[in-house]
């Protein structure tokens, strides 16, 4: 059964401290710790309860089980959980055998993820005979961002102070990708580059604009060559003005991915984080394509906010926002709060539609986060350049 690790004291640290507890109390020795040996009490006779003790600790020798420093002879078969590619905000799941290559039984005290996205099966108490494996199954929850996503799972078998170490590993991509998907800009770097932008399934495909813009490619002209399965873009943030949006949006006409974002990391990208209205899960917020004269709907999460969120109103003019209403989630990081917020642009809006939005509590706290899509008129899978 896959669970939700909370080691209690299966921890690594825990497990520990509670051999160096035994080996240390092996003898009896006082509630001091101290190795002087105990002297008599005054009048004390030679054999009476004390005189005992000490001749006790002088003869017994402490019972300590044999161990070894070297990592458990624990094969992991596949070497690596590699989940592949992962839709945005889905679970994978997966599994790992544990093979016991040792010539005596292996005792599995407790497995650990290094990251609370991940949930494990409860394998802790369990026995591998010597050439015999047991599963392993994990999941690894959802994730709205795009990118590449690693952890490690520990696992400590008796009698071995060395753990074993399993690598986790998953690629978080739409159907079709960009890569980079980040591009740092952080103190002048990368000012001007390239961006791949390809279809994981190998299906053909065209890009309408990017972030609003005619594309810039390299080797492709789109008026003369038929649609491919791959492009290089070439971006120039010199030509664009700060602030900068938090994500390039590039649109597509694939019905299953009408933009693409690729995050831009920049000095004036950074979100101001309140911490009395945080967001859960990071700040990408998508709505793809919507209709003129239409409306979309997103649910905000906030984790924990200190009081309830009475309204979310757009930033950008032709825009509307409206907050529908709220729903509680219990999680295992707290009470998440989802907002449910509806976008409407104004019935003659068309292209890139990337909108600032804030959530206010009814305390006065403002949590600021980005919506973006793109707005096509009816009937047609792209809006083009806009001038965004």
């Amino acid at each position: 059964m896959i669970r939700r690790s909370t080691w209690s004291c299966r921890s690594l640290a825990c497990i520990v401290a509670i051999g160096m507890a035994a080996l240390g109390g092996c003898g009896g020795s006082d509630d001091s710790g101290s190795a002087e040996p105990a002297r008599p009490q005054a009048g004390a006779k030679p054999g009476t309860q004390s005189g005992a003790r000490s001749l006790q600790r002088a003869d017994v020798a402490p019972i300590v089980a044999p161990v070894s420093n070297e990592e458990p002879p624990l094969e992991l078969v596949p070497p690596v959980l590699d989940f592949g590619v992962v839709p945005p905000d889905t679970k994978a799941q997966g599994s790992v055998q544990l093979f016991n290559r040792g010539d005596k039984p292996m005792l599995i005290l407790a497995a650990e993820p290094s990251c609370k996205c991940t949930a494990l099966d409860d394998i802790a108490g369990r026995t591998i005979p010597p050439g015999e494996s047991i599963e392993l199954g994990a999941v690894l929850d959802e994730s709205p961002n795009i990118g590449r996503k690693s952890a490690t799972i520990k696992i400590l078998v008796d009698e071995y102070p060395v753990v074993k170490v399993l690598n986790i590993e998953a690629q978080v991509s739409l159907p079709v990708r960009s890569v980079p998907s980040l591009i740092n800009a952080v103190r002048g770097q990368n000012r001007q580059g390239r961006i791949i932008v390809e279809s994981l399934d190998g299906a053909p495909f065209s890009i309408c604009a990017f972030h609003g813009m005619t594309p810039t490619y390299l080797g492709f002209d789109p008026a003369t060559d038929e649609p491919r399965s791959q492009y290089a873009l070439t971006y120039d943030l010199d030509a664009m003005s700060e602030p900068y949006p938090r994500y390039l949006v590039i649109e597509t006409d694939r019905e299953d991915v009408p933009v693409v974002d690729v995050y831009l990391r920049h000095e004036t990208t950074l979100p101001k984080v309140n911490r009395r209205m945080m967001m859960s899960g990071g700040y990408r917020f998508p709505i793809g394509r919507i209709e003129q004269g239409q409306s979309v709907e997103v649910e905000i999460p906030f984790k924990s906010p200190a009081s309830a969120i009475s309204a979310v109103v757009c930033l950008l003019p032709g825009v509307q926002s409206e907050m529908i209403g709220t729903r509680n989630e219990e999680t295992a990081d707290g009470i998440i709060t989802h907002v449910l917020v509806r976008i409407t642009p104004r019935p003659d809006f068309t292209g890139l539609l990337y909108a600032p939005l804030e959530a206010m509590s009814s305390t006065g706290d403002i949590a600021g986060f980005d919506v973006f899509g793109v707005v096509v008129p009816a009937g047609q899978t792209c809006s083009g350049p806009t001038g965004g």
